[in-house]
């Protein structure tokens, strides 16, 4: 494991507020002097163009937007030094793996892990799950 540049923590502006995500990624950027990125991937996977449009949407938007700021605002409380916010649609695992990895040049995804209904987990398979088979990247899965 080398000295990281860029960390995209993913949070799940739907799901539980676990800190220890949090608290990983931006202990892991202090101590590298990396950028944190925290990123939120709104699900639209499946969505029309018209459902893509609806206002409820952007209203979605505007307060995982707000989240993000939190968060960057918490982040740099923390110590850390650079801090960029993303907001992104699509397939959570698809957007962060095929697009944002590359894009923003990633070395250490940090994704949370839930523990969530088995059955579920088979069928669908979890968001964690598969940024950690797909991502070509080093991933830290915390346990909340």
């Amino acid at each position: 494991m080398g000295a990281y540049k860029n960390i995209l923590l993913g949070v799940d502006v739907h799901g539980p507020e676990g800190n220890k995500p949090f608290q990983q990624a931006c202990a892991y950027a202090r101590d590298h002097d990396a950028t944190l990125h925290i990123a939120t991937v709104l699900n639209t996977k499946g969505a029309s163009t018209q459902e893509r449009m609806d206002p409820k949407l952007k209203e979605l938007k505007r307060q995982a937007y707000e989240i993000l700021e939190d968060y960057q605002q918490q982040a740099k409380e923390k110590g850390v030094s650079h801090v960029k916010m993303i907001l992104d649609t699509g397939s959570p695992k698809a957007r962060i793996t095929r697009h944002l990895v590359p894009e923003y040049d990633i070395d250490l995804v940090v994704v949370g892990a839930t523990q969530g209904n088995k059955l579920e987990n088979i069928l669908l398979g979890s968001d964690a799950e598969g940024i950690i088979r797909e991502a070509k990247c080093d991933v830290l899965t915390v346990r909340e």
